[in-house]
């Protein structure tokens, strides 16, 4: 069971992809680690090469180094260290299947894949699957070769007599949703899509909040026409940036475009000039954290039942803090339930209509699920929990952490948005359709009970 992992750049102690799985550890153990590093290198010289692993205020840090990259996870529990080896060996081979090279420039590139993949190999810290064949049908993101590192590649590959599978990137037919008469059709889609990371205290503050956003774009434009796009002039980069005047607008951490799009006129005019190919790319991917927008709140109460000491009420309010014209659909929120849990019965205490609840004995866990949720409203949601005896302290602490799950369509946390969008067509030709769509997803939104 492994509480973080993350890959840090051995020369500027970047920090490339972090997940917290379990918010047991603090979040700055990568500085730690890096600065346990350095200390170790001006002891014993830069030559030596430093243990596997340190244990850091009785946390755990295991970690490799492979192609320059050091692949890292912490823990606080007693965990296998030739299981965790053989972990952070096969999330780097992962990575070298599906970008078909394991670099810093290709992680840098392809973090949201990487993610993605993450995302179904670890669950809540316990690894789930490695298997690169079935992690193909899993895997939604396309991978963003690394122009440089793959012309050296090809150069290697004509001395070889045969060109090795290993090296190439896995890759997935394409197919068209539309049949050949709309697919001559001139239109394009645009969705900037904002996938939320959250963690919060029991008493409800904010530990942890980012946002991973993309600006996707599927075009079926004839003549490769030029695209346009300009987004809100309160974009700026890095918190050294920040003054007074900026204070109401949007700070991204790091960001990066797709190959097809001129980002000269970004820094200045917020402008990006996109010749996207036939299909579907990222044009941007873009990172917020720090003090971030978010929609919901949880909170959580647990009341005994006087005189049934093997009975117990689970309380459960949600509030939607986004705009009232807004609307969440297949909101989900997951509560699990101490081990000794016998019956679960519940109570709409809003009485609201658009829900349903349901209680899974398997993994002992209560799915809450509010079809729409209008913004600036309340709902709340009692369970009833029997126990096989007694429930004791221990009991109480088995409940959560609540796991939210939701869309909202037409919105963004960021407040992100598109404030001109041109075709430019070549010649003379059908009047392009634009389409433009805002979506807010959970990707990880966490409350500790």
């Amino acid at each position: 069971m492994i509480s973080q992992f993350f890959i840090l750049s051995p020369q500027r102690g970047d920090t490339l992809i972090f997940r917290d799985y379990r918010h047991d550890v603090p979040r700055d153990t990568s500085d730690l680690f890096i600065d346990r590093l350095k200390t170790w290198h001006k002891e014993h010289g830069p030559d030596q090469d430093p243990p596997p692993i340190f244990n850091v205020d009785g946390v755990q840090i295991l970690f490799t180094n492979m192609q320059g990259l050091y692949f890292v996870c912490t823990t606080k529990f007693n965990v296998s260290t030739f299981m965790t080896f053989e972990l952070l060996d096969r999330i780097a081979g992962l990575i070298r299947d599906f970008c078909g090279i394991l670099s810093e420039e290709c992680v840098r590139l392809n973090s949201s894949l990487i993610y993605e993949l993450l995302d179904e190999v670890i669950d809540y810290g316990y690894p789930q699957t490695t298997s690169t064949d079935h992690l193909k049908s899993l895997i939604y993101e396309e991978p963003i070769p690394v122009k440089k590192e793959n012309i050296i590649m090809n150069s290697l590959a004509k001395l070889k007599a045969h060109e090795s599978s290993s090296n190439k990137p896995i890759s997935k037919p394409v197919t068209h949703s539309r049949d050949e008469g709309k697919y001559k059709q001139n239109e394009v889609f645009i969705d900037i899509i904002e996938r939320l990371v959250a963690s919060f205290a029991s008493d409800g503050m904010t530990i942890h909040s980012e946002i991973n956003g993309s600006i996707q774009i599927k075009s079926y434009l004839q003549d490769n026409s030029e695209i346009r796009i300009i987004l809100n002039s309160n974009i700026s980069h890095g918190r050294d940036t920040y003054h007074t005047d900026d204070r109401f607008g949007i700070m991204f951490d790091d960001y990066k475009f797709h190959e097809s799009v001129d980002s000269s006129n970004f820094e200045m005019h917020k402008q990006l000039v996109i010749f996207p190919p036939e299909g579907e790319i990222t044009a941007m991917c873009y990172r917020i954290s720090g003090d971030v927008s978010l929609p919901f709140r949880i909170f959580p109460q647990i009341l005994d039942v006087p005189g049934s000491p093997n009975k117990m009420d689970v309380i459960i309010r949600i509030r939607a803090d986004f705009p009232e014209d807004k609307i969440a659909t297949n909101c989900t929120v997951i509560v699990p339930l101490p081990h000794i849990t016998q019956s679960v019965s519940n109570e709409h205490l809003d009485g609201y209509a658009d829900q349903s609840a349901r209680y899974d004995s398997r993994v002992r866990k209560v799915f809450w699920t509010i079809n729409k949720l209008k913004g600036g409203t309340e709902q709340s949601f009692k369970i009833k929990v029997t126990g096989a005896n007694q429930f004791s302290p221990a009991a109480h602490l088995e409940i959560g952490p609540i796991n939210l799950e939701f869309d909202i369509q037409n919105y963004t946390s960021s407040s992100i948005q598109i404030r001109r969008l041109k075709v430019f067509e070549k010649s003379d030709s059908l009047p392009p359709q634009r389409w433009v769509r805002y979506l807010t997803l959970a990707e990880s939104y966490v409350f500790r009970i």
